[in-house]
């Protein structure tokens, strides 16, 4: 860009694109009809006699020495008016490029040619999860938490329908229903007799009282579950809330940032708009001459 500046002047003083671009096609016309007066230049003139007469007929008339004496002048004006031209167009192309250059600067580009901090794009934290609550127990809280789970277990599986409590009760009623069987037939057979050794009752104490143990070990087991689902689900929602506060405030600066290069990149196009293209002091004579014919 800074190369580009040595054609402009920020004073106001200078050619407009479209003014210079009038100058150029100006100089060109001027260039193409010296270059015809040079194509024609006839350095001996051209006559004409028939045979038998004397008298010539003269066709053409050479340049005189008059003639002879611009061509080295109009060369110079030649060479001028090129140069002229050349300055012109490279400075339109030199106002297009620093366009160019506007219109194609990045967002990356500008904040480091500004110097702003780039933003940064928040990350979702980490949330709870259960091993990380049960893991910030107290040695008391998690030994309470494991014995109760190996309780619960414990419990449980002798009050399930296949187990061990269970199995016996449901036997003991089964001989109670049926307290003998018989084995085989006639002199062969063979009477088995079952009596209980133990009440009923006390067996149904038994089960329904390890029963009632297992719900209350299981109530205070599900009581620390809850706790730990309650603290997991307010860490995610914790994370997720700020992740999205983050997210919206990233958001926002990228969008302020994107509107200070937009209103950038607009006054950056007025002001190389204003630029004016200025005439080096050594094309200000053939300017003027160009300049005069288109005023004619």
């Amino acid at each position: 860009m800074k190369k580009d500046m040595i054609f402009f002047s920020t004073e106001g003083k200078g050619l407009t694109s479209t003014s210079a671009n009038h100058i150029a096609n100006l100089a060109k016309e001027m260039v193409r009809e010296i270059e015809t007066s040079l194509a024609g230049l006839t350095l001996y003139s051209t006559s004409v006699t028939l045979i038998g007469n004397k008298k010539a007929n003269t066709l053409n008339e050479g340049d005189d020495t008059e003639a002879l004496g611009e061509v080295k002048t109009k060369l110079h004006t030649i060479a001028k008016a090129n140069s002229l031209i050349a300055w012109l167009r490279e400075a339109i192309k030199a106002k297009e490029r620093l366009l160019n250059e506007v219109e194609e600067l990045c967002f990356s580009d500008f904040i480091d040619q500004q110097g702003i901090q780039k933003p940064e794009r928040p990350e979702m934290g980490t949330a709870l999860t259960e091993n990380a609550y049960y893991a910030s127990l107290s040695l008391d809280e998690r030994n309470r938490y494991y014995s109760l789970e190996a309780l619960a277990s414990v419990l449980g599986k002798a009050v399930h329908p296949a187990g061990a409590i269970a199995n016996a009760r449901e036997q003991l009623n089964e001989r109670l229903k049926n307290p003998r069987t018989v084995v085989g037939n006639g002199r062969d057979a063979l009477i088995y007799t079952y009596t209980p050794t133990v009440e009923l009752s006390q067996v149904d104490e038994v089960y329904f009282s390890v029963q009632k143990e297992f719900r209350e070990i299981q109530a205070s087991l599900n009581a620390i579950k809850f706790d730990c689902q309650k603290a997991v689900k307010e860490s995610e929602i914790e994370v997720e809330t700020a992740y999205a506060d983050a997210f919206a405030a990233y958001q926002a600066e990228l969008t302020r940032i994107q509107n200070e290069l937009s209103t950038y990149k607009k006054k950056k196009v007025r002001d190389i708009g204003n630029l004016k293209i200025v005439i080096p002091h050594s094309l200000e004579g053939i300017y003027e001459e160009v300049a005069h014919l288109g005023k004619k």
